[in-house]
């Protein structure tokens, strides 16, 4: 059967999350999505928290609708790792070994919004890591990918053609939410049949303005009015944000730089 689900989901277990995690089981599914994948960040977590985790993500799944727990793992060098069905912390901190960690307890290793790194990422990691985010709604933005996901994405393929594409919400509020879901094939409704459709790559990333396979195999078409389009939508958002802080400068007397 065919579901929707979001990836890269934070609750109010992680210090930036505004919802708990039935508030948003309860959002989600107000939204038809199927299924979330949370992504709590680890310098928040604790036992307490841990064991919250894992309860409440069970406690809030049902026969239509599943909660997949996870950790957002901040490595060294500022790369951040998320590991999918995972309620453990680990004591390693080089993202190789955060990787390795992550499948060892069958979760599925997400290189999350590689944007913040530029693309760029060291091919060791590449190597071992099951998806990347070719977009990330908070860092990328609404609407479109960031263009610089047609450029890095197929570079890290070329190093892992093994590599699959995902979308992550980054979700910490409701005002930050934009319904770009992962449509997924699975036999049942349930975390490990989720992350085997992950990790077999059977889904496809599906927006109002924007639609793409696991793999992300744009044509050349594709790419250059992703391209085109995204970097006008960046000029755009720029042109707001300056409008915006040149507006409250006026308002409040104060320069603007």
């Amino acid at each position: 059967m065919l579901i929707r689900g979001a990836l890269h989901v934070h609750s109010s277990l992680s210090h930036d999350g505004t919802l708990s995690i039935g508030e948003l089981a309860q959002w989600y599914r107000a939204h038809d999505y199927q299924f979330v994948a949370l992504g709590e960040h680890s310098q928040d977590m604790d036992e307490v928290k841990l064991r919250a985790l894992a309860e409440q993500s069970a406690q809030n799944s049902s026969s239509g609708f599943c909660i997949v727990p996870g950790i957002e793992f901040a490595c060294k060098g500022g790369v951040h790792i998320l590991g999918i069905g995972i309620t453990s912390l680990l004591d390693v901190f080089d993202p190789v070994a955060v990787t390795e960690a992550i499948h060892q307890l069958n979760g599925y290793a997400v290189l999350a919004h590689p944007k913040r790194n530029e693309w760029k990422c060291p091919p060791h990691l590449v190597r071992v890591v099951d998806a990347a985010e070719i977009w990330n709604v908070a860092y990328d933005g609404k609407l479109l990918p960031s263009p610089q996901s047609v450029i890095g994405f197929p570079r890290l393929r070329q190093i892992n053609p093994r590599l699959l594409a995902v979308a992550g919400h980054d979700f910490h509020r409701r005002a930050g939410f934009y319904d770009v879901a992962i449509e997924l094939d699975v036999s049942s409704l349930s975390a490990p049949s989720i992350l085997q459709g992950l990790r077999l790559g059977r889904y496809r990333i599906r927006a109002r303005l924007f639609s793409c396979t696991a793999e992300a195999d744009f044509s050349w078409l594709q790419s250059a009015l992703l391209r085109c389009l995204g970097w006008q939508i960046i000029k755009l958002r720029e042109a707001r944000d300056r409008f915006l802080r040149l507006s409250f400068a006026k308002v409040h007397h104060t320069p603007y730089h």
